[in-house]
């Protein structure tokens, strides 16, 4: 591929623009116009010949085919309130929100999508890499995970919204630094960055990686920073910051001809309308491993942009025909890799498990596109243990890995029971569906509670097991902080035994009670699923417990099960229990009435002789 670029630069310099065009390849001709929806906030209005366009418009009869799009962490805090445009600093620009807008109109026009992750809540740039205000002080393994998060998390929106990127870059300009981590220690420098690639690769991997370097030149250190990045982490590009250049570009040629030798491809992913020419031949001359490459801000930034400014009137001017020249003098087109108006083949993925545990997968959804790299983990409840596969594997590895999606994929796993205690069952041990796990509200068992979203059909879903078949009285401990009831259903292996139990108010989240239902279990394992009825999500669920007849354990700690010489206290039975509501308040125990039950917990005394 080398060769290749040496024999086009050569033909050019001996025949010119004529034999450069018989060339003609795939060549990036690129932008990135981040500030445009501030800048529209403003009034801003473009202009080509005395005619005002939508500035893709316009940036699309000039020839450019691929857009870059910045994004923050927590751009609420950081870049929005430096707000270098002038625009709301109230409004949280760049973030995962205004990304979307902009990815929909590259979309509708057709162009290729860069995305440009700056790991940091505002500008990561050559000696300015804060860490984000919500990792701080955290581990490198937890900073790890979050800078996962944080580009999954954005990557599955794009993605559900038909707006795949075709190029990611994780850092910008980390020469030095990456959300604080020095790249001195490279162990923890590479694990920040190859965590927010594994988000990229997971979600899809055709889309290409690029890692980018402020200054491409010899005495700013870029043959050490690039010996490091391929060493250690997972790249498909290198690009640079070609602002500067002290012999015409060929301090550009010696530092990239570094990465071409290593079968990698490059290009300039910042530069401004001086060097328009210049930095197009250099990256040109690279062959099918220059890719091209991309004008920063070019409506207003440096002093020659390549629109005149009047006000909030932008006009384009003669340095964007300039690029246009420069699209036509390339027969400038899209790489084969970027999927605009291509159909993204997926394939299903159903996985399922009847009980004793459930099944990650590093690649979450039902539809995964074709060649995504997925990998199956079995994770088996407190008290469980994995088994073995079934369907599409068999074995019994706890990870099973498809190392390129290319047909349906069918998979279960089994567990088996070997805990000690089968009457209690914690709730953070469950399966969670449009749920997450708190310890916030003090008062629970356990590690945690349960606690539902607000919507309809969040879930918990908790595997228990039974000697016998037949009715089992289920006690479930909750908390309900609202002033409203928060009604749930009650299955058991996926089949709806009660059809709604109101979980009243608690009056206070860390206040907890318990109801008590009657489910009709078998012998053996069984998982018993409890999801919310209505948009407010059901309550804090604790735990569930069945309620042994036999020996009946008390509701809360304290509750002492032996009372005085002679007596037995049985329980603290609330009022919400559906057996008392059933029953109205008023009882009888051996014969004698013990009148009519507050409408609050109460405690009930049997003498035996």
């Amino acid at each position: 591929m080398f060769g290749m670029g040496k024999i086009i630069r050569k033909t050019a310099l001996v025949l010119g623009v004529v034999a450069v065009a018989a060339l003609a390849r795939p060549y990036i001709v690129g932008v990135d116009v981040s500030w445009v929806l501030e800048d529209e906030s403003l009034g801003a209005k473009y202009y080509d010949n005395g005619k005002q366009q939508d500035l893709f418009d316009i940036l699309q009869n000039h020839g450019i085919n691929f857009i870059r799009v910045r994004t923050f962490v927590n751009s609420c805090i950081g870049y929005a309130k430096e707000s270098y445009s002038g625009a709301n600093s109230n409004v949280c620009w760049c973030d995962l929100e205004h990304t979307i807008a902009l990815a929909k109109r590259i979309k509708a026009h057709n162009m290729g999508f860069f995305l440009d992750f700056h790991m940091s809540d505002t500008w990561a740039s050559i000696g300015h890499q804060n860490v984000p205000a919500s990792w701080a002080g955290k581990s490198n393994a937890e900073m790890g995970k979050l800078a996962y998060n944080h580009v999954k998390t954005t990557m599955d929106a794009l993605m559900k919204a038909g707006l795949r990127p075709d190029m990611v870059q994780v850092g910008n300009e980390i020469n030095s630094k990456v959300a604080g981590v020095s790249l001195s220690k490279t162990a923890d420098f590479a694990n920040i960055i190859n965590s927010g690639v594994r988000a990229v690769r997971e979600t899809d991997p055709s889309i290409k990686i690029v890692m980018q370097h402020g200054q491409p030149r010899p005495e700013k250190g870029f043959a050490d920073w690039y010996n490091k990045i391929h060493a250690n982490i997972d790249y498909d590009a290198i690009c640079g910051s070609t602002y500067g250049t002290t012999n015409n570009g060929q301090d550009w040629r010696d530092m990239f001809g570094l990465v071409v030798k290593n079968k990698k491809a490059v290009l300039s992913c910042e530069y401004t309308g001086e060097r328009t020419a210049l930095v197009n031949s250099v990256f040109y001359e690279f062959g099918d491993l220059g890719w091209g490459t991309f004008v920063w801000e070019p409506t207003r930034y440096s002093k020659k942009p390549m629109f005149d400014r009047d006000g909030q009137k932008y006009t384009a001017n003669a340095r964007l025909r300039e690029l246009r020249d420069i699209a036509k003098k390339y027969n400038a087109t899209l790489p084969s890799w970027v999927q605009n108006g291509k159909a993204v083949k997926k394939y299903n993925v159903k996985t399922t498990v009847a009980y004793g545990g459930s099944i990650a997968q590093s690649i979450e959804g039902s539809e995964i596109a074709e060649g995504s790299k997925v990998t199956f983990t079995a994770v088996p409840q407190e008290g469980w243990e994995f088994v073995a596969w079934t369907g599409d594997n068999t074995g019994n590895g706890k990870e099973y890995t498809v190392a390129s999606l290319g047909k349906d994929v069918n998979l279960g796993a089994t567990f088996k029971f070997v805990g000690k205690d089968s009457l209690k069952y914690e709730a953070e041990n469950g399966v969670f569906n449009k749920a997450v796990l708190e310890s916030t509200h003090e008062g629970f068992s356990g590690k945690g509670y349960a606690n539902l979203d607000n919507e309809v059909g969040s879930s918990v879903t908790l595997s228990v097991v039974t000697a016998s078949e037949g009715d089992k009285d289920v006690k479930i401990v909750f908390a309900n902080g609202s002033t409203a009831n928060r009604p749930v259903s009650v299955a058991v292996n996926g089949k709806v035994q009660v059809e709604s139990v109101d979980f009243e108010s608690t009056g206070a989240w860390e206040s907890w009670d318990s109801s008590t239902v009657t489910l009709r279990l078998p012998a053996g394992a069984s998982a018993i699923t409890i999801a919310s009825l209505t948009k407010d999500g059901g309550p804090n669920i604790d735990r569930i417990e069945f309620v042994d007849k036999n020996a009946v354990v008390p509701v809360n700690p304290g509750d002492s099960a032996v009372g005085d010489s002679g007596t037995t206290v049985l329980q603290r039975i609330p009022v919400r229990s559906n057996t008392l509501r059933n029953g109205g308040r008023n009882f009888l125990v051996n014969g004698r009435s013990v009148g009519a039950l507050k409408n609050r917990a109460s405690r009930i005394r049997v003498y035996t002789k």
